[in-house]
């Protein structure tokens, strides 16, 4: 199963970085602002690029049999159910509801620099996998729960 990383941020602020090119736009010829309206312009002008690399970027989660398969970009890596101690749902803060989708390795079963940019290193053997993708946290943890408990 395939869950792309959910790419409406990116998206919505592209809009946002062509409505301030208008603006600056507007501000250069008809308000005459000169140099702030070119600085404007510039700013929406990066802001664009960045947007539509994000959005044309290859992400992606794949859950198999045998494991899970994150790639972001130019970076992939695969990491094995054999491997994997335990994947929980981690409270991070009671007040404010925040919870994080946690696996937790086996003694050396995690490569910090591999999982690095793909997911958050939290400890020597605990990562967190970023909640970006097109379902919810919740329903990747029950796919990749299942999967978990096949292979145990």
């Amino acid at each position: 199963m395939t869950v792309k990383e959910n790419k409406k941020g990116a998206a919505s602020a592209l809009f946002l970085a062509i409505a301030l090119f208008c603006a600056g736009f507007a501000g250069y010829f008809y308000y005459a602002l000169g140099g702030t309206g070119i600085f404007t312009m510039a700013v929406a002008v990066i802001c664009a690029v960045f947007c539509v690399k994000k959005i044309f970027q290859v992400s992606f989660l794949r859950i198999e049999d045998d494991g899970f398969f994150i790639q972001k970009g130019g970076k992939s890596a695969k990491f094995y159910f054999k491997d994997i101690k335990q994947i929980s749902i981690r409270e991070i803060d009671a007040k404010r509801k925040i919870d994080v989708l946690n696996v937790k390795f086996k003694k050396g079963g995690l490569d910090r620099k591999l999982a690095y940019g793909l997911m958050q290193p939290t400890g020597d053997d605990d990562a967190v996998i970023y909640d970006k993708y097109e379902l919810s946290k919740n329903e990747i943890f029950k796919i990749l729960k299942q999967k978990f408990e096949k292979q145990s």
